[in-house]
């Protein structure tokens, strides 16, 4: 039988209200101070989040006999030297599209604006009345101003990208100091619970452990399959900026749903302010690479590793990119899958099972 919130004990009531109290107050300050504060926290959060990716190839190695500093070492070593041939053969390539791309903004928003005043002359031409010529104005008005706000900060973004960078350069000495002392983390954390409670509290940690490792690796791991196949696709049709399209389509492809269609559009912009027949064949390859990428890739490497209702997927999309903006997008569905866990496992106590 359920039990009633006045037959638990008092240290469980008091737990229950403390974190009713603390979720109300935690959801008020996100949507107060989030951006300050994500600020001051994402070298953290950036790491904590690249332990965890890194920390199955550490315990590997340990296993092997190595000890856990020298283990993370070996890892590092690793890791840079395919971070040097990435900075080698890479990263001038895109800096350069990513500096040309920054060149030409200002004239793509020209190249819009007269389109858009092109559609406007055209339409004239039609006998249609005044109710409706009003309206379609209008609509052109917004979408001229709404493109060029968008292509603005776009640049302003990528500048920002460019300046976080050295904020970033703390990740590696955060995420070894996760690594290194990742049991003494997990048992003060564990410390927090009453003894009689410690089972089932690891129960849900190895739990969440398994559902978000294999989505989390199989989402990058699919990911990067998308941004490869998209990178030869563009670069065979000739589009401009094609390994800069092509990492942007990698990354949004993280986000279910919408993703694609954010990451498609300005590979097809790009394409079609270039000519409309290359737009054409940009939009017929980036439908064909969604489809391998449905249909085969992520079935294969996902599985039905998320588990959960397409609806509460966009509602946690909704969600995410309201209070974190696009960060938040990308941990929307993580986020969603350890709730869901958690739930299912505060359901259990509550029931008494």
């Amino acid at each position: 039988m359920r039990k009633k919130f006045g037959a638990l004990p008092p240290w469980q009531q008091g737990l229950l209200l403390a974190g009713g109290i603390l979720l109300v107050l935690a959801v008020i300050w996100a949507v107060q101070v989030r951006q300050a504060l994500f600020s001051a926290l994402a070298p953290f959060l950036a790491a904590l989040i690249t332990a965890y990716l890194l920390a199955p190839l550490v315990n590997y190695l340990e296993r092997g006999r190595l000890s856990r500093p020298l283990a993370i070492a070996v890892l590092y070593l690793i890791f840079a030297l395919i971070l040097f041939i990435f900075c080698v053969r890479v990263a001038p390539l895109f800096l350069d599209d990513l500096e040309e791309l920054a060149r030409q903004l200002p004239a793509y928003a020209a190249d819009l604006q007269g389109f858009l005043h092109r559609m406007e002359a055209g339409y004239h031409r039609f006998n249609l009345p005044p109710g409706a010529r009003e309206i379609v104005e209008n609509n052109i008005d917004m979408l001229s101003t709404a493109l060029v706000s968008r292509l603005e900060h776009l640049y302003n973004f990528l500048l920002s990208l460019l300046n976080g960078v050295i904020i970033f350069l703390l990740v590696p000495l955060l995420t070894y100091y996760f690594l290194r002392d990742e049991g003494a983390f997990k048992k003060a954390l564990l410390y927090l619970f009453p003894p009689q409670h410690r089972r089932r509290v690891i129960a849900a940690a190895a739990e969440i452990n398994i559902a978000l490792g294999a989505f989390v690796r199989g989402s990058l791991l699919v990911s990067l399959a998308v941004a490869l196949l998209t990178y030869g696709g563009l670069f065979f049709l000739g589009v401009k900026f094609p390994l800069v399209l092509a990492i942007f389509i990698g990354v949004t492809n993280l986000i279910p749903y919408i993703g694609p269609i954010i990451g498609a559009l300005p590979a097809w912009l790009v394409a079609f302010l270039d000519s409309p027949l290359l737009s054409l064949k940009v939009a017929l390859l980036i439908l064909v690479i969604q489809q391998v990428e449905s249909q085969l890739i992520a079935p294969v490497i996902l599985g039905r590793s998320a588990r959960l209702h397409p609806l509460m997927i966009i509602l946690a999309l909704l969600l995410g990119g309201r209070l974190f903006g696009f960060i938040g997008l990308l941990l929307a569905v993580p986020a969603a899958l350890v709730l869901r866990i958690l739930g299912k496992q505060l359901l259990l106590f509550w029931r008494g099972g």
